[in-house]
C-alpha cells in the first residue's frame, strides 16, 4: 500500500542561509499516529509545514495522499489541502463570531468536501448540543474539540496537529489527544503531530526526534518518561 505521506530528501533553507531542514526523509502509513519532537529550532514546525503543503521545500519532494505536492502550483495545491487534509493548531483558528455549526460548514462553503455530517462529528467529539452556540462563548478545550470536528468533517487522509494541547490543562489536553487517538483507531485517519510534551507524544504509535534539522531517531513510541529521556539526550547533543 502506498504511504499516505512521504518526504524524500527534503531540505528547507530560509533567507540569510538559515537551514531549518537538512535532507529529511520520512514515510508515514495510513492509520498511523506519528509524534515529532525536538529542541527549539530543530525544525519541527518547518517539517510539518512542508509535509502539509503550507510551505515549499528548497529541495527534495513531498508526496501527500497519492500526489506529489512540492511542485504544484498554488491553486491546485490549495484545493488538494482543502480536500485531503485536516489541521488542528494550538490557537484553534476558528471564527469566534460564527456559531459552531457555521465553523464546521465553512470548508464545504469554500468548495471542499463534506464526507461526514456535522451532527455526527460533533457527537464524536463530545459536543452534540453546541451547534447553535457562538464559538466565542466556548472554553479553550471546547474550541479545540470544535477544531478537531472541523478537521474530521471533510474525511481527511491526514490530520496535521501543531501543539494541539499547548494551551490546555493536562486533563483537557488528555481528552483532546484521546479524540485524535480515536480518529486513528476508529476512522483510519493518519495523524502527524508536533509537540514539546512527552505526555502528549506518548499517545502516538511512533516517535520521530529531530536534531538540527535532521532525523535523530525514528522508532516505536515508548512511555512518557522514556520519551523525556530521549528528548533530553537529543537536546544535550544539540547544546554540545
Amino acid at each position: 500500500m502506498e504511504p499516505v505521506l512521504e518526504l524524500r530528501d527534503v531540505a528547507r533553507v530560509f533567507p540569510r542561509g538559515i537551514v531549518a531542514l537538512r535532507e529529511v526523509s520520512l514515510t508515514v502509513a495510513a492509520g498511523e499516529f506519528v509524534a515529532v519532537m525536538g529542541a527549539t529550532g530543530s525544525g519541527k514546525s518547518t517539517l510539518l509545514h512542508c509535509a502539509a503543503g503550507l510551505d515549499r521545500p528548497s529541495s527534495g519532494s513531498v508526496r501527500l495522499a497519492g500526489r506529489e505536492i512540492s511542485r504544484l502550483r498554488e491553486r491546485p495545491l490549495t484545493r488538494w489541502r482543502r480536500d485531503r487534509v485536516g489541521f488542528v493548531f494550538q490557537s484553534y483558528n476558528l471564527l469566534s463570531e460564527l456559531t459552531v455549526r457555521q465553523n464546521l460548514a465553512l470548508p464545504a462553503r469554500l468548495g471542499g468536501p463534506r464526507r461526514r455530517g456535522i451532527d455526527e462529528v460533533l457527537a464524536a467529539v463530545g459536543l452534540p448540543d453546541t451547534g447553535p452556540r457562538p464559538v466565542g462563548e466556548l472554553s479553550g478545550g471546547q474550541r479545540q474539540r470544535v477544531a478537531i470536528a472541523r478537521a474530521l468533517v471533510t474525511g481527511p487522509s491526514v490530520i496535521f496537529a501543531d501543539e494541539p494541547t499547548g494551551a490546555l490543562d493536562p486533563t483537557t489536553g488528555g481528552q483532546i489527544l484521546g479524540l485524535l487517538r480515536r480518529a486513528v483507531d476508529r476512522d483510519g485517519v493518519t495523524v502527524l503531530m508536533v509537540t514539546h510534551d512527552p505526555a502528549a507524544a506518548a499517545w502516538s504509535d511512533r516517535l520521530v526526534l529531530l536534531r538540527a534539522g535532521t532525523v535523530a531517531a525514528d522508532a516505536a513510541t515508548p512511555d512518557a518518561p522514556a520519551i523525556a529521556d530521549r528528548l533530553r539526550a537529543v537536546s544535550t547533543a544539540v547544546a554540545a
